[in-house]
């Protein structure tokens, strides 16, 4: 992993505070987000957790849901809790898959798709991803999958399963602090190769990295694009029309949407030209019929409907369009600036402490929404210091991730054990960090002096 550890902490030079006037200019504006009015929203925030305040620096793995999701799921099992998908046309029925479709619709917007019917519910990024890995057509001239070491598993392994079918050879190409390595991709990425497959920010290293010239690399050999935004939108906007991509995957869960509801977004010719992932109830329109007992053949609906098999989690959908509706509230600059600036001071405060290292450079940092670090002494145990957090403290409790974060290969390519990951939304504030570090510098004097 080329100049990963030996360029991998954020630099100590006064140069990594400076900033430019872009960056001014967008703490000017994050001043202006109303991070008190948002928090409100959240009613986990304004309770107790086993009689504790709970300081919650854990967005990267869900994030917390607003008001208006839980008070959807609550009235859809309540009072509707018809079946949709056009199956029955009683009108419990019919509102519910009008507010299916209107989910549809919300998305496709916020994401500025070409129109709705690109858009597929799936059940989380994993399922999405799987849906390209296991549909794809490939071709023996042209079967190689272009990932990067920083790949969460649900990028990885479908891919390493279609490899393992024999319908593909899985390529993967290396990163430094800044993301994929490009001049390496360049060196990678051939006539053979039939898709690019990458996450558009790391759960680990953080950031978000170009896609433009990814997208132009693929195009100049043939190739087609799959990003995985699972990590990106909880502090980005994405648009795909812009960024060129041919599908995009991402989980509803990381936007305060419920669990268990995800996205496919693909091109429609795309799509319709993807094989069956699942198949069953709601994918067929009819059969065709021969004169022999046995000469039957289904004929299946268009995209998206000829991927959504069986029932859908239709009130998961719903609330997950109340939860974009929610999040296009916000200014997003404003949103985004309030993220980056947290980003930036956690940043500072962490490489003040001795016993850690940073991961990744600042400046890429704060265009993401975490910060991982690992400790340096041997007295320092992530374990020990999470049941800390956990119990050792008085009057709150702090939540952030220990491990590899879904993330086993990069830990692997780092030869590191685990990270420690704080990880933000806009909910969260500065003096949180400070209760943190406040945390961290306690564990460290009693446990590692």
């Amino acid at each position: 992993m080329r100049g990963l550890r030996s360029g991998v902490l954020v630099s100590r030079s006064p140069a990594g505070l400076r900033r430019s006037s872009r960056s001014a200019a967008l703490v000017t504006v994050a001043a202006a987000f109303d991070v008190e009015a948002f928090r409100r929203e959240f009613p986990a925030l304004l309770g107790k957790v086993a009689g504790k305040s709970l300081v919650y620096l854990d967005s990267a793995c869900t994030a917390l849901k607003p008001r208006c999701v839980a008070d959807r799921l609550h009235a859809f099992y309540l009072n509707w809790g018809g079946c949709g998908g056009k199956r029955s046309t009683h009108l419990l029925s019919q509102q519910v898959e009008a507010w299916f479709q209107e989910a549809r619709a919300e998305v496709a917007g916020y994401i500025n798709a070409e129109k709705p019917g690109e858009i597929v519910f799936t059940g989380g990024t994993t399922d999405a991803v799987n849906l390209v890995a296991s549909g794809f057509r490939f071709a023996p001239e042209k079967n190689e999958v272009v990932v990067t070491d920083l790949e969460h598993n649900s990028i990885v392994l479908p891919f390493k399963q279609a490899e393992a079918q024999g319908r593909v050879r899985l390529r993967f190409c290396p990163v430094t602090e800044r993301g994929p390595d490009l001049s390496a991709l360049e060196k990678i990425v051939s006539k053979k190769t039939a898709l690019v497959a990458m996450a558009r920010s790391s759960n680990v290293l953080g950031g978000s990295f170009p896609v433009h010239p990814v997208a132009k690399l693929a195009r100049a050999h043939g190739a087609k694009l799959l990003l995985d935004d699972a990590q990106f939108l909880s502090s980005h906007r994405e648009d795909v029309q812009a960024s060129n991509a041919d599908f995009v995957a991402f989980s509803a869960h990381k936007l305060g949407g419920p669990f268990g509801v995800g996205v496919l977004y693909g091109k429609e010719h795309l799509l319709n030209g993807l094989g069956h992932y699942r198949v069953g109830g709601g994918t067929v329109k009819d059969y065709s019929v021969g004169n022999g007992q046995d000469e039957v053949e289904p004929v299946y609906l268009d995209a998206p409907m000829r991927f959504e098999a069986g029932v859908q989690n239709f009130a998961g959908a719903a609330a997950f369009g109340d939860s974009l509706r929610f999040l296009k509230r916000q200014d997003p600059v404003a949103l985004r600036g309030h993220i980056r600036e947290l980003v930036g001071y956690a940043v500072r405060r962490l490489r003040e402490v001795a016993e850690i290292a940073v991961l990744g450079a600042e400046e890429t940092l704060r265009e993401g929404s975490l910060v991982s670090f690992y400790p340096t002494q041997a007295s320092f145990s992530a374990k020990d210091f999470n049941l800390f957090l956990n119990h050792e403290l008085k009057d709150r409790f702090i939540a952030v991730r220990i491990g590899d974060h879904c993330a086993h290969l990069l830990h692997k390519r780092l030869k590191l054990d685990g990270t420690i990951r704080l990880s933000f939304f806009a909910y969260n504030t500065k003096s949180e960090i400070d209760l943190f570090m406040d945390a961290l510098e306690r564990y460290i004097h009693e446990a590692c002096r």
